[in-house]
Parts: structure tokens; C-alpha cells; sequence
């Protein structure tokens, strides 16, 4: 507050963004894990700052853990602290974002500015289907992918570099809006386009693989000993080469690894870069990271992607200057959780989570 030169109450928007890795499906998801009660500080920096507007973003899988109690925690402690709040889970592609990336996001007011909870969810600027309409990890329709951004709409531009490697110009101009946008202002500089060193067994596989297949399509005697006796049901995304026409997965701070899901590249025998991974999550080539490369790969994993997080901005300024927009309406009708209402709020009367 000292450094802002801020009071309580003045501050328009605090947004935060506490630890996922306790609430991920890839993760070993676990009530006693410390981080999973960080959220507790958030509600803490609410109630002392009493900002505006509090956004809360997180994984889907917060919605899940201990049958919804960390979610239901969290409603409740805004309510505590004087917000009107409400959740939904996001899809970022459909906000312009060359990723299938799901967030978890929660949106309270303060009761003194009279929104309702549910205001403040910006409606999907691509695609067919409204906020509630999908659901996360699993598979969507072609006809609702219209309009989603590509991995050659988004990254074909980049020049090649080899594992280990890495690239520090262009070789040819950008192909399309979203290129270009990401490439301006930019005079043939390039940074942090490093592709990851792989060992020499992991190069012969990804050697083996076509776009769109994984480890199952690599012989037996190149697979890692303990996928020689996993199901092949089990781990379809592990070393899958991505495709020029699909849309890439969402990105975790270990897409250096084939192992960890859809990142090898269409073409080369590589992991994505840093650069590559940074276009997914919507920073422009002249957004340059600092610190060492796994530094990096933890800032660029760990981000949410910036026209996402635009498009909630802008929603939330519109609703402060007071031009309401459409208020969120069922978000979880696929997929009902017993203590939200209608809008995405903690329904009232509900007895807790026991």
C-alpha cells in the first residue's frame, strides 16, 4: 500500500493468481499440500486492501478437490469480506489464445458498489459456444473450434533451431494477423527461442514420430522401460508430435520434456522453445525474459495467457465505469456443482461441504 501510495478502498483490482499445482489433474492433488491453502492469503490481502474488484484465477481441478471445499472456502471468505462472488471455468482459445488452456476464474465485487455476483465474465470472442457450454478435457466439436488460432497460424514463422540450440533472428516475415501482431515493432531481433537439450534416446524417438501421433506409435525397444509396460490407454499425450492445423494443448512449466504431454514441434525434432511457448501464451516476441533458461520455462508455463487475462480486464473496466455486460448465466450446467447458484455464486442456504 506504501509503495502504491494507496488506502484501503482505493485500489480498483486486485488480481491473484495463488498456486494450481496442489489442485491439477497432472498433479498429485492432495488436501495437505501447504500451497493449496494459500488462497487464505489472498482473502487476507481482500478484506485489508477492500480493492474494488477481486479476480482469483486457478486450475478447473480446484473445483473438484476434497468434493468442491477449497472453492466453497473460497466463495465464502469473499463473502466474508464483504464481495459478491461468483466462478467459471474459461477456456482461452475462445478468447484468442493459440492454446486449449482452462482456467478456474472467480470474480468478486464489493457489496457497496451494488453488481450482482456473476458480472464481469467476458462472453467468447471465438467459436461457437458460450461460457458453460464446454467442458474441460474434453473433446470439442469441430464446428465449435471455428475461428480457434492454429500452431501455423501462430508459430510457423519461427526460424528452425535444433535441440539444445538456439535462434536469435528471423529468416522470413510473418504469415497472418497473429504473427504479425506478436512480431511488432520488431527489427529481425529474437530472444529466447532455445530449444531444450534432449538426450540421444529421446531424439531417436521423436525421430519415429509423425504429426499427431505418441508413444505408441514409437517400437517397443525405444520406449522408456516403464512405458514398455503402461496400457495404451494410459498417457495418450506423452511424446505426441503437434500439428500444423491443430490447436496446441495448454502449456506447463515442463513442455521441455517429450514426456510431458503435446510439445514436441510439427517439424523438427524438438521440443517447443521458450519463444514458441511464449506465443501460445500470447506474449509478443518483444516481451523479453530474464534469468537462466529454466527460470524462463517456469515464468512462461506458469503464465495465464495474456489475451485471456485482457479480455477479463477490459470486462471488469466496463463494469466499473458502469456499463454492465451480460451476467454469467449457468456455468456449470454440464457439470453441476450442488453449492453454486445460478450465476456462478455460492448458493445460499447451502450447508458446506463436510
Amino acid at each position: 500500500m506504501g509503495a502504491a501510495d494507496v488506502s484501503p478502498g482505493q485500489l480498483d483490482l486486485l488480481f491473484a493468481g495463488p498456486p494450481c499445482q496442489g489442485f491439477s489433474i497432472i498433479g498429485s492433488r492432495v488436501v495437505w499440500d501447504k500451497r493449496n491453502n494459500l488462497f487464505k492469503e489472498v482473502l487476507r490481502l481482500a478484506s485489508e486492501l477492500q480493492p474494488r474488484c477481486v479476480v482469483i484465477e486457478n486450475v478447473p481441478g480446484l473445483v473438484t478437490l476434497a468434493r468442491g471445499a477449497y472453492l466453497h472456502a473460497i466463495l465464502e471468505g469473499l463473502s466474508a469480506a464483504g464481495y459478491e462472488a461468483a466462478c467459471a471455468e474459461l477456456l482461452a482459445a475462445q478468447y484468442g489464445a493459440p492454446q486449449m488452456r482452462w482456467r478456474l476464474i472467480i470474480i468478486g465485487w464489493r457489496k457497496d458498489l451494488g453488481i450482482p455476483a456473476g458480472y464481469g465474465f467476458p462472453r467468447p470472442v471465438v467459436g461457437t459456444a458460450e461460457i458453460g457450454d464446454l467442458l474441460p478435457n474434453c473433446t470439442i466439436p469441430s464446428r465449435q473450434l471455428e475461428g480457434f488460432v492454429t500452431t501455423a497460424e501462430a508459430i510457423s514463422d519461427l526460424p528452425p533451431v535444433a535441440a539444445g540450440e538456439e535462434a536469435t533472428h528471423y529468416v522470413g516475415p510473418p504469415v497472418g494477423p497473429y504473427q504479425e501482431m506478436m512480431r511488432a515493432g520488431l527489427n529481425g531481433e529474437l530472444s529466447s527461442h532455445y530449444a531444450a537439450r534432449l538426450s540421444a534416446a529421446n531424439l531417436a524417438r521423436l525421430a519415429h514420430i509423425k504429426p499427431g501421433q505418441d508413444w505408441r506409435d514409437l517400437p517397443r525397444d525405444l520406449l522408456p522401460s516403464g512405458m514398455q509396460r503402461a496400457l495404451r490407454k494410459d498417457h495418450t499425450r506423452r511424446y505426441r508430435r503437434m500439428t500444423w492445423d491443430g490447436v496446441p494443448r495448454a502449456v506447463i512449466t515442463r513442455f521441455r520434456d517429450p514426456k510431458s504431454g503435446e510439445y514436441t514441434h510439427p517439424e523438427q525434432d524438438r521440443t517447443i522453445t521458450i519463444r514458441e511457448a511464449a506465443r501460445l501464451q500470447g506474449f509478443p516476441d518483444g516481451f523479453v525474459f530474464q534469468g537462466v533458461w529454466t527460470s524462463q520455462y517456469e515464468q512462461v508455463g506458469n503464465a495465464v495467457p495474456t489475451q485471456l487475462a485482457e479480455a477479463i480486464a477490459l470486462e471488469i473496466r466496463r463494469c466499473l465505469d458502469g456499463q454492465l455486460g451480460e451476467r454469467l448465466w449457468a456455468p456449470f450446467r454440464r457439470r453441476p456443482v450442488a453449492f453454486l447458484g445460478t450465476n456462478g455464486e455460492l448458493a445460499p442456504g447451502f450447508a458446506g461441504i463436510v
